[in-house]
């Protein structure tokens, strides 16, 4: 069974290496701007740090997430959120070369506009079904648990 401990093991090394993409980018990029300072390129790693990665570890190593299964609504709320991720990630590079470029686009806020709502949806299908399939896992250890007591009971 693949778990979510399994799947948000494997996905804290990519928010890891994305992050690192997103900064030396941003660096390399800056370099090349003739002396130009945007604050969305400077600080578009920090989506994918702070709402990715650092999250991910957390939940990563809890120990019920062992028992529960990585499919259906948790996935849904995970892609969803990682989409919005990936679209504030975007948005902010994005406006940062425009920026840097020295002009204004009136369709950046655009990247903010879906990204928010795309992060709010997913984490709550995540927490959602979290809860649900963590209650389901309680009850099942527990329904478990009963049978072996009752069998105990019947054997003496």
């Amino acid at each position: 069974m693949y778990t979510c401990a399994k799947a948000f093991r494997l996905q804290w090394k990519i928010f890891l290496g994305t992050t690192i993409f997103v900064g030396i980018f941003s660096a390399v990029y800056e370099h090349y701007a003739h002396g130009i300072r945007s604050k969305p390129m400077i600080f578009a790693f920090l989506y994918p740090l702070v709402l990715g990665l650092i999250p991910v570890v957390a939940i990563a190593y809890i120990s019920v997430m062992k028992k529960i299964a990585y499919k259906g609504g948790i996935r849904l709320g995970v892609n969803l959120y990682y989409a919005g991720i990936a679209t504030l990630t975007f948005g902010s590079i994005a406006r940062g070369v425009v920026e840097i470029y020295g002009t204004t686009n009136h369709l950046m806020k655009y990247y903010t506009i879906v990204g928010c709502p795309l992060l709010g949806v997913g984490f709550l299908l995540i927490i959602i079904f979290l809860v649900k399939a963590v209650n389901d896992t309680a009850r099942a250890e527990e329904t478990e648990d009963g049978d072996e007591s009752d069998i105990a009971e019947i054997t003496e």
